[in-house]
């Protein structure tokens, strides 16, 4: 039972459509695909929750609710597991049919009445399985565009502070785990008269708050990455694979530069667009060189779109793919497109699409695409490039707060200030550099006594103690009365469990 990082594909064979032969249909209200295929029963039981549905202090509480319900069930000689991902949480079985059947209404009935008892040994097995935390240059892009919050949180590996807590794992499923943000896909027999009665309730509204200001941001990353925000369809993943596709022969094997470009394309549910990231797997001292390559590249798709020779590789990919087909994984994607609020595609339907696209209708995509570009680059790397500088951080070099005067100057750097004005909290490091978060704008605060580490949604954090600085209490009554008490947790006791 694996929380599940995002998952890596190459884009030319992501088609994302349903398989011949699938039926659309619904048990116990639940939205239902089915591929009738003899043999074994493979099925899945998906609802659309997943770590970017929590906040900094819940992260991992999904985990949670899957570890609680994932006890109840029958553990046997077949093939039973479950994973967490961005907006989805997926129960999957592979047996005989009884015994699949039998796994999806364990599954319900634990949604239904989740065994809270098991909390304390859950939260030693969820600490046991996360092992050592870190991320990847996706994972540092994803917080470089949405901060603390939504995807941003695939930087936070683990679980934080609320996630084992019982009010907040139950409130969770409660808002999450209902019917009406189900879906159940089933290749092979269908087991006769499941009960797969889930709570009453529909999809919650997702917001996705892109902090970020295009342009070349830096990170404590060893790899380039590039992204963008298009509209969703098969012109995003046509471009999104040209452009892996001609980096990857310009910088591997025309350079020898890196080793791979390794593409992401991710469904920002209820937006009706997709998030394109592409990382380079670069070798020692090639990252500002690759950097600028892709630059480039991108600047090369707002002109020309794809070709029509990437256009023709898209559709054999497709028909490839399509001759095998990955029929569960298929009914997946399909599943991802219904959770998301989209209608059945079929691969014909999809192909038809692929081949009516036109490279000026590309290229215009691509330009509005330009006004949401990220570069991201390792600290030190100053690509020469049209893009100008990014941020995702509320960082200035001039305070407009009015500062606090320190009261401990010992405990802190020269020229260290923190500053409040009723609305911004704001703090000069030792570098000089100025950090802001809006009081409104404060998605974690740790408690520690009488002081407050707040988490913005920006990306900052800003420490207040009022034993540091004469006046600090006000800020922490401020946060303590108009931050909502889901957001605050224990900061020592945190710590220490980590």
């Amino acid at each position: 039972m694996t929380p599940g990082r995002i998952v890596r594909t190459r884009t030319y064979g992501a088609a994302m459509t349903a398989g011949v032969g699938t039926r659309v249909g619904e048990i116990c209200g639940i939205p239902t695909l089915h591929m009738d295929r003899p043999g074994l029963t493979k099925a899945a039981l998906y609802v659309g929750a997943g770590w970017a549905d929590e906040t900094f202090a819940s992260r991992g509480v999904t985990h949670t609710v899957e570890h609680l319900v994932m006890h109840g069930t029958t553990r046997g000689r077949f093939e039973a597991n479950a994973s967490v991902i961005m907006h989805r949480t997926g129960f999957w079985a592979t047996g005989r049919t009884e015994q699949v059947g039998r796994f999806l209404e364990e599954v319900a009935a634990g949604i239904r009445a989740l065994p809270l008892d098991r909390l304390e040994h859950e939260a030693k097995v969820l600490q046991a399985e996360a092992g050592e935390p870190g991320y990847g240059p996706h994972d540092a892009m994803l917080k470089s565009r949405y901060g603390h919050e939504g995807p941003g949180l695939s930087m936070f590996w683990g679980s934080g502070p609320l996630a084992t807590d019982p009010d907040v794992v139950l409130e969770h499923a409660r808002r999450w785990f209902v019917r009406g943000n189900a879906v159940l896909a089933v290749v092979g027999p269908m087991p006769d008269g499941l009960d797969l009665t889930l709570p009453e309730g529909e999809a919650p509204p997702r917001t996705f708050t892109d902090i970020s200001r295009p342009g070349v941001v830096t990170f404590d990353v060893q790899d380039p990455v590039v992204s963008f925000v298009v509209p969703d369809g098969v012109a995003a993943r046509a471009v999104a694979g040209a452009m892996g596709h001609r980096l990857e022969e310009d910088l591997r094997h025309g350079n020898g530069e890196v080793y791979g470009i390794v593409p992401e394309v991710i469904r920002l549910p209820g937006t009706g667009t997709l998030l394109v990231q592409l990382a380079a797997k670069s070798g020692p001292g090639a990252a500002k060189t690759v950097a600028e390559a892709m630059a480039r590249e991108l600047d090369h798709r707002v002109r020309t779109g794809v070709t029509a020779d990437e256009l023709e590789e898209m559709l054999e990919w497709w028909d490839v793919a399509d001759s095998d087909p990955d029929e569960v994984g298929d009914l997946e994607m399909e599943a991802e497109r219904l959770l998301s609020g989209l209608p059945p595609l079929t691969f014909a339907e999809a192909r038809a699409r692929a081949e009516a696209l036109r490279p000026a209708e590309v290229a215009a995509m691509m330009r509005d695409a330009s006004a949401t570009a990220l570069l991201m680059v390792p600290r030190g790397v100053e690509p020469e490039t049209h893009l100008p500088d990014g941020t995702s951080c509320a960082a200035s070099d001039v305070m407009t707060t009015t500062p606090l005067r320190r009261r401990f100057r010992a405990k802190a750097p020269r020229g260290v200030a923190l500053g409040f004005d009723g609305d911004v909290v704001e703090c000069r490091d030792e570098d000089g550099d100025v950090h802001s978060i809006r009081v409104e704008e404060i998605v974690g605060v740790g408690v520690d006594g009488a002081a407050r580490e707040l988490i913005g949604r920006g990306g900052c954090f800003i420490t207040v103690d009022p034993r540091d600085f004469a006046g600090a209490d006000a800020i922490v009554r401020a946060v303590d009365a108009r931050v909502p008490a889901g957001h605050r947790f224990d900061l020592a006791a945190w710590f220490a469990g980590t």
